[in-house]
Formats: structure tokens, sequence, C-alpha cells
């Protein structure tokens, strides 16, 4: 969020430096009479700021500054004058401090005064004095609500905002936003911050499908608004836009891929997550790791594709240094009365070895070596079951009845 404070504040300090572009002597409002002697003086000061000749300008005014009686609108003129030009040379703390004296004389017209007061809270903005800002602002603001510069209603915002006053800061900011033709994208970021702030995640929803419209190639507005829609429990929303972002190509690293795995399977579609884990799997966009094989093997079983599944769970098992996987592939060979290929993937895994229950293994093993009409495979598959306490019982009755079929 700081981040974007800072951008919008920074929009701020660019108009500050036009704003404070032109200091006339003269303003609209009828001044008091300046001596023709000074006034020249004044207007030699003043094209030397207009040629950027700045430490001219500034040995001239001070030198005319030392000559004009206090609390005048000379000296008011004066100040103000050399206010503009530390402005100019980006010494922001001594043109506050100068424009600070300018409006203590009292001595400036109603117009230059209100200029005066706004180009200081600009400053105090501008030199991170954002109580003093928004004290200076607020009521320049109340005094003129329908003023057409932007700049001040969003220097508020920030400066609010800088004081983690964030309800306060919202009204300002939504103020231009509501009121401009095409907001500008540090201003939707502001008051996107600024409903993060108040976990107002709903309206910051909103304001991030706005950001989308506006550039729709920023990869992190559709990563916030994925994470927004979690956050507020709308795991449809959010799939839909991970997917999105998918299809645009945004989701670039594994971590943002199988986060996208998963919001399919949360979502009850383990076939979409199978495919997109699948393709990522083959060209290595995902590494081909056993786990990563096996989610995958656990995504096709959820969507009954069994073959899919066997396919994915074997090469899942040859990564792996136990034979767990391969225990797990027996099963689903079972379940699927394919006798051999479930011979073949227990025999593995008992010989891979790190199984957890190795009873269970030979039980499973001696089943599909009976039911494949292998009888004396299954006896030794049983007898080996027997030297297992969990399994003993099951071993015994399974070899009582191969006996008892034996003699039929």
């Amino acid at each position: 969020m700081n981040k974007i404070m800072r951008n919008s504040l920074k929009t701020g300090l660019i108009s500050l430096s036009l704003f404070m572009l032109n200091v006339p002597l003269y303003a609209e409002d009828n001044p008091p009479p300046i001596a023709p002697g000074l006034y020249k003086q004044l207007s030699k000061a003043e094209t030397l700021i207009g040629k950027k000749k700045y430490s001219e300008a500034r040995q001239r005014l001070n030198k005319i500054l030392a000559d004009v009686q206090d609390n005048s609108y000379e000296q008011a003129i004066i100040l103000r004058s050399l206010a503009s030009i530390y402005t100019f040379e980006n010494q922001y703390k001594q043109s506050a401090q100068l424009l600070e004296q300018s409006l203590a004389t009292n001595a400036l017209t109603d117009t230059q005064q209100q200029e005066s007061i706004l180009n200081l809270g600009q400053l105090y903005m501008a030199t991170e004095q954002y109580k003093k800002a928004v004290d200076t602002l607020a009521p320049w603001l109340n005094k003129h609500p329908n003023t057409t510069n932007t700049q001040v209603w969003i220097l508020l915002a920030n400066g609010y905002a800088q004081l983690k006053q964030y309800r306060k800061a919202l009204p300002y900011i939504e103020h231009v936003i509501k009121n401009a033709k095409k907001p500008q994208t540090s201003w939707l970021e502001l008051n996107l911050a600024l409903y993060y702030e108040i976990q107002d995640y709903s309206s910051a929803a909103g304001i991030l499908k706005r950001l989308i419209t506006l550039e729709p190639d920023k990869q992190n507005y559709w990563q916030q608004l994925a994470s927004i829609y979690q956050q507020l429990q709308q795991y449809d929303n959010a799939l839909t836009i991970q997917n999105l972002a998918y299809k645009k190509g945004f989701l670039n690293s594994e971590s943002k891929k199988l986060a996208l795995f998963n919001l399919f399977l949360y979502n009850k579609q383990p076939y979409q997550a199978a495919v997109l884990l699948e393709k990522e799997l083959n060209a290595k966009g995902i590494k081909q790791t056993s786990a990563n094989w096996e989610l995958l093997a656990n995504a096709w079983t959820s969507a009954r594709e069994y073959k899919n599944a066997i396919k994915a769970l074997d090469k899942a098992s040859t990564l792996n240094a136990s034979g767990q996987l391969y225990l797990q592939l027996g099963r689903i060979h079972i379940e699927q009365e394919s006798w051999q290929d479930a011979i073949s993937a227990i025999n593995k895994a008992l010989k891979k070895g790190g199984l957890k229950q190795s009873g269970e293994a030979y039980i499973l093993l001696g089943i599909s070596y009976y039911e494949a009409g292998q009888l004396q495979a299954a006896n030794k598959a049983f007898t080996n079951a027997q030297d297992y306490s969990k399994t003993r019982k099951s071993a015994e009755q399974w070899l009582g009845y191969i006996t008892m079929d034996a003699r039929g």
C-alpha cells in the first residue's frame, strides 16, 4: 500500500511545481500599490525566475527584502516570490518556511492568500508534514468545495492515508474518481489500498475489476482479485479469474499453477484440474516429481478416469523412493480387476520396500494371484502375510479357503 500512496503523492508533487510556476506581482482583487522603484526590482527578479536564473533572482529579492517594512504587502509578495524559487529548486522545506512567513503578514490579497494556502498545503505534503498538510488543505477545500483542482482532493486523500486515518481519506479519493471522465490508475490504486486497510473486500473487488478493464495486461491485478474472492469465500469467482489469468499466460510460476489446480479441485472440477496438471507436467511448467504425479493420479481418480490415473500413478511410483505408491497402484488395478497388472505393481512395491503395512501388501498380492488362477503363488503370498500380526488372521482364512478350493 505504501508504494501506491507514494505513487499518488508523486503525481501531486508534479502538479505542485506547475502550480507555483507563476507568481504574479498583481492579483485580480486590486492589491495595494507598490512603489515604482520596488516594482521595477520585483519585475527584474520575476524575469530572472522565468529564465531559471534562480541564484541571481534570490540575491536580488533578499536585497530588497531588507529594505521593506515588516508585515507590509511588499514584504508578503517578496517572501512569496522567494518561496517559489526554492520550490523550483526542489527545496520544499525552505519554500514552506518562506510561504508561512508571507501568510503571517496578513497583507496578501484574498486571491493571493488562498493560492498561497493551497501551495503551502502542497509543500507540507512534499516534506511529509502530513498533519500540517491536512490541517491546511481541509479548511481550504471547505471554503472552495466546487474547486476544479483535482490535486487538492488527491493530496488530502494521501495525507489522511499517511496518517493512517483511512476512513477520512476515502471520501476525497472517491470524489475524484466519481467526478472524473476517466480516472487515473494511481487514483484507483489508492482507493483500492484504502479499502484493503478497512477490510472492505467487496468494494476492493469492484475497484480491481475497473483496474483490469483499464490495464488488462497487468498481472498483479488479476492475482489480487482472485485473492480477494477467496477472502470473500467466492471460490467460483476466484476460479474464473485465476483460469482467465492462466489463459493469458500470467500464472508463470509453479506455485500459482498448483493454486489454480487446487481451486479446480475445491470447486469440484477434478477433470479440469487433471487436464491442467497433466498439461503442465508434460510441458515441464510444473516439476515432474513423484508428489506432483501423485496429485495428478488422485485428480484423475476423483474424475473416475482410471486409465489416466493408473498412468500417472505409475510415473509417480517410478520416481518414489518407497514402494507405497506401487501398492496404491496395485489397489487401483484390483478395483479394475486387472489381476496381472495388480500382481506386477504389488511385487514392485514389495521389492522397493518402505511400506507402512507390508502384511496388507501380501494379502492384496495373494488375492490377485488367486483371482488370476495362480494358487501356488497365492499360497506363498498368504503365508508371508502370516508373519504380520495385523494380517495373520486374514491370511489364515485365505489359506484355509485355498486348501478347501484345491480339495474341491
